[in-house]
C-alpha cells in the first residue's frame, strides 16, 4: 500500500484549525473547486478537484476538533484510497497532518506521485485560507 503524507503547522489553536478544516464555506477554498463533505460518520460526499477530477467520498471517523477521516474514490475506477487527517496542538499553533493511503493497483505508482502533489496545494491553500481569515478579522 503506497502512503502520501504530509503536514502544515498553522498559526491557530484547534478550534480554529478544525473551522478551517470542516466548515462548508471554507472547503472549497483548500481542499478542491467544489466540496460537499459533512463531518459526520457514515456521510456522503463529493469533491471536484481544481483539474475538473470528481472523488465520491464517504465520511469513515470524526473526532470532532482532532481527526477527520474517509474513503474517496474517482469516477469509473473500483481502487479508493483513505485519508486521515489529524490536527496535534504545536508549539507554532495546530500542525495539520493528512495520511493517504492508496490500496494497491497498476496506476497506484502514478496515484501516490499525482495525490502526493494534491495534498502540497491543498494544505498551501489552506494557509492562505488562514491568512485571509486573519486579514479580515483584523
Amino acid at each position: 500500500m503506497e502512503t502520501v503524507e504530509r503536514h502544515v503547522t498553522l498559526p491557530a489553536g484547534l478550534d480554529e484549525a478544525w473551522e478551517l478544516l470542516t466548515d462548508p464555506d471554507d472547503l472549497a477554498a483548500w481542499l478542491g473547486r467544489e466540496v460537499a463533505l459533512d463531518p459526520t460518520p457514515g456521510a456522503t460526499g463529493a469533491v471536484v478537484d481544481h483539474d475538473g477530477t470528481r472523488r465520491h467520498l464517504v465520511v469513515e471517523e470524526v473526532d470532532a476538533g482532532r481527526r477527520l477521516a474517509w474513503r474517496w474514490w474517482t469516477d469509473g475506477d473500483a481502487a479508493s484510497s483513505r485519508v486521515e487527517i489529524t490536527l496535534v496542538p504545536s508549539d507554532g499553533g495546530t500542525e495539520v497532518r493528512v495520511v493517504e493511503q492508496l490500496l494497491p493497483s497498476p496506476t497506484v505508482a502514478r496515484a501516490s506521485a499525482k495525490a502526493s502533489e494534491a495534498w502540497s496545494h491543498r494544505l498551501l491553500h489552506l494557509e492562505a485560507l488562514l491568512l485571509v481569515a486573519a486579514a479580515v478579522r483584523g
